[in-house]
């Protein structure tokens, strides 16, 4: 498979969002992975030129499906109880 076809998957990118929701939570740390993460995705954005019917719905998922598989991953840290204290 070709790189720039697993760049522009939104898959790949949730994948991203998840495993940082998982690791950090919702921390200092991973609000600023999260605002580096979608300037790179503007970064992206802005090189794939303008947008083309076939691909534009590809390419503008994987920005909301970033944030969101970030925001479901701290939800199941936190019903999984990882990182808690036991308090």
């Amino acid at each position: 498979m070709d790189t720039s076809r697993i760049i522009e998957s939104p898959f790949s990118w949730a994948a991203v969002g998840f495993v940082v929701g998982l690791a950090l939570g919702v921390t200092a740390l991973s609000v600023w992975i999260l605002a580096a993460g979608f300037g790179l995705y503007l970064i992206f954005l802005n090189s794939r030129g303008p947008a083309k019917h076939e691909t534009e719905g590809w390419l503008f998922a994987a920005g909301p499906a970033f944030m969101m598989s970030w925001m479901l991953g701290f939800v199941v840290r936190g019903l999984v109880g990882i990182g808690s204290t036991g308090v």
